[in-house]
């Protein structure tokens, strides 16, 4: 009885031998770091159109250019991006004629089964703004659908998309996800495109009964596709201030060296 006692706390110690054995023979550290940079160099001063008044063609700028650092990486090529328009939000006073306070970019609430969304104005409220009775609260009225996005045209014949003004910036699938009409633009160092200007148009809508006789021909005559009855404007929106916010966004980034 005792020998099989003891056999059997050998046997223990043994196995206990082993695994200490085997733990700690070995060991290898990868160092693992990197420097991240952003591929485009983009403006953020706000296009301001200021006062305008119905069927007015105004024009803005928007620089979109390679970052330095991506510009003088000798392996990064071309950077691949979208132009994409959301709703905006802001402080105001006097019933929403007078901005006196931040603006933010408000977030679309779809539900599955509907092509109604709502906006929140309060996922983004900026500190020391104060909670609204409702999310769309702060939400200004949309511009975006009046704004077209037209490239340069270098190198030509143009490697980037367009959008005319009079289109919808989203629509709402039956599932509840948005479908962005977005812009897509490129940069190429292997095409010498290191820059894109692009022209932010303003084509200013028109408000219930005050629109003129030719609205619909102004409208059809920037896009054919357009409906003229789906951008006029209801008559309490006159004299409000309204917004929208571009979104450049990197959707793709290519080296030379993925060409080997």
């Amino acid at each position: 009885m005792k020998k099989k006692i003891f056999v059997g706390a050998l046997s223990l110690v043994a196995v206990a031998g082993g695994v200490a054995g085997l733990s700690a023979f070995e060991a290898h550290v990868i160092n693992v770091t990197a420097k991240i940079e952003n591929a485009l160099q983009v403006p953020t001063d706000p296009l301001n159109f200021g006062t305008v008044f119905p069927q007015e063609e105004l024009d803005q700028t928007l620089r979109v250019a390679l970052s330095s650092s991506f510009a003088s990486s000798t392996d990064a090529n071309d950077v691949e991006y979208i132009i994409r328009q959301k709703p905006k939000c802001g402080v105001t006073e006097d019933d929403g004629e007078t901005l006196v306070g931040p603006t933010w970019t408000g977030h679309i609430v779809a539900a599955s089964g509907t092509s109604e969304y709502t906006v929140d104005c309060d996922e983004d409220r900026p500190d020391g703004v104060g909670p609204g009775p409702t999310p769309d609260y702060y939400l200004l009225p949309s511009l975006c659908e009046y704004l077209s996005k037209h490239p340069d045209a270098n190198p030509t014949p143009g490697n980037d998309d367009s959008l005319d003004s009079f289109h919808q910036p989203w629509t709402i699938n039956p599932d509840g996800t948005i479908d962005w009409n977005d812009v897509e633009g490129r940069l190429a160092k292997s095409e010498q495109d290191l820059e894109d200007t692009w022209t932010i148009d303003l084509k200013v809508p028109c408000f219930g009964d005050n629109c003129a006789q030719d609205w619909a021909d102004f409208v059809t005559g920037i896009n054919p596709d357009a409906d003229p009855d789906d951008y006029v404007l209801d008559e309490d929106l006159e004299h409000k201030i309204f917004g929208c916010n571009l979104w450049i966004e990197v959707t793709g980034v290519s080296r030379f060296s993925d060409e080997d």
